[in-house]
């Protein structure tokens, strides 16, 4: 019995020791709520990222969708009606009608002429009685007149007509995840970028999951092409030799902390909001989570911050400030509120412990396995 008594004396003051030092040699799964709440009291000169508290003035500020825009480089260029001109090894058909019967391109039976000409290496066609004509980089009507003007004087009242056989300088390539990838030609009425993707089949991926990039000499941007469809001044005329690649990127936010499911998820959906988000990861964890301290992490833009009357701090990164909302789900409008706020690729969830739970955790960590070798040791004294 006695060494029953100092094996048990042993663990006791073991847990003593332990209780004098767990608080600060417990692992923890991030920072507590109280943690987060201090830094959000500090002021934003102080930090290098800044905290907003969700409420139904920030929501109403910042909680919707970010409008997303192409390079303006892309959204200035002009319908294809007035900027399609020719190029070489386009063909040509050319027709030419006189009003008199002994002309020179008319017949007994016909007072019209055909004429089929491709434009050569030096951008021209060859048309009797005209001679050379130059063609590349001039619009069909300009040939037109060019021809009809040279004929004057040479035929018989001539009229001209010039189409456009085969698209040979005015294509443009189309890449990545769609179903009939290939070169497709720029019709004289112009194309726009939905156009395109469609000649092309398709995208593989749902709309949501597909990134469009739109490459032009030097100038290159992406954009999803659901914004394409929500903004329709992203959806752009093209130019020729442009190239447009499709791949499937889907959304993804990642959650971490009092969750079920620690993990990165892609968005299901095309407007993912909050709440989504949470089930999506499991909810809080009953046993851990701290309520009142759900955060959502976010590079978000330096003006948008501005315009909704957000103290920012000094450092920006591309013009975006690191960016905490946080959100109290001990109050019932909470529930709207995540309701209400959409999503953003690489979005970060972070939810934070309960207080207690430090406890609990360090109880079945540290306390538990000292009690039983306690009692294995009183089971091997008796």
């Amino acid at each position: 019995m006695n060494m029953n008594r100092t094996g048990a004396a042993s663990a006791a003051g073991a847990l003593c020791a332990m209780l004098l030092s767990g608080c600060s040699t417990l692992p923890g799964q991030g920072p507590s709520n109280r943690q987060m709440a201090k830094d959000q009291n500090e002021e934003p000169g102080e930090r290098e990222y800044t905290v907003v508290q969700l409420d139904v003035d920030s929501i109403h500020k910042l909680g919707g969708r970010r409008p997303v825009k192409l390079n303006e480089t892309f959204r200035k260029t002009i319908c294809g009606k007035s900027g399609f001109v020719l190029g070489i090894g386009d063909q040509l058909a050319i027709n030419i009608w006189e009003a008199s019967n002994d002309g020179l391109f008319s017949t007994f039976d016909s007072k019209r002429a055909r004429i089929d000409a491709m434009v050569d290496e030096n951008g021209q066609v060859f048309v009797p009685y005209v001679g050379s004509v130059d063609v590349a980089g001039k619009s069909i009507e300009s040939v037109r007149a060019a021809i009809e003007n040279g004929l004057k004087g040479k035929a018989v009242e001539p009229q001209v007509q010039v189409a456009l056989q085969a698209n040979v300088s005015n294509n443009l390539a189309v890449v990545g995840d769609v179903n009939a990838p290939g070169r497709f030609p720029i019709p004289v009425g112009g194309v726009r970028l939905l156009d395109v993707v469609a000649s092309a089949g398709g995208s593989r991926a749902p709309v949501f999951e597909s990134e469009a990039t739109i490459v032009r000499g030097e100038t290159k941007d992406t954009i999803r092409l659901d914004e394409v469809l929500s903004q329709p001044g992203n959806n752009v005329w093209m130019e020729p030799s442009d190239t447009v690649q499709i791949m499937h990127k889907p959304r993804t936010f990642t959650a971490l902390g009092a969750v079920s499911s620690k993990n990165r998820h892609a968005f299901k959906t095309e407007g993912l909001s909050l709440a989504e988000a949470l089930a999506e990861s499991g909810g809080l964890n009953d046993g851990l989570a701290d309520a009142g301290g759900v955060f959502l992490f976010r590079f978000e833009s330096a003006e948008i911050l501005r315009e909704a009357g957000v103290a920012l701090p000094d450092t920006r990164i591309n013009d975006s400030v690191a960016t905490i909302y946080r959100l109290d789900f001990n109050e019932p409008e909470a529930f709207f509120l995540a309701r209400s706020f959409k999503m953003q690729d690489n979005d970060l969830i972070y939810v934070a412990n309960a207080f207690a739970a430090e406890y609990y955790k360090f109880i079945r960590i540290y306390v538990q396995p000292l009690l039983d070798i306690s009692r294995t040791s009183s089971v091997l004294v008796d």
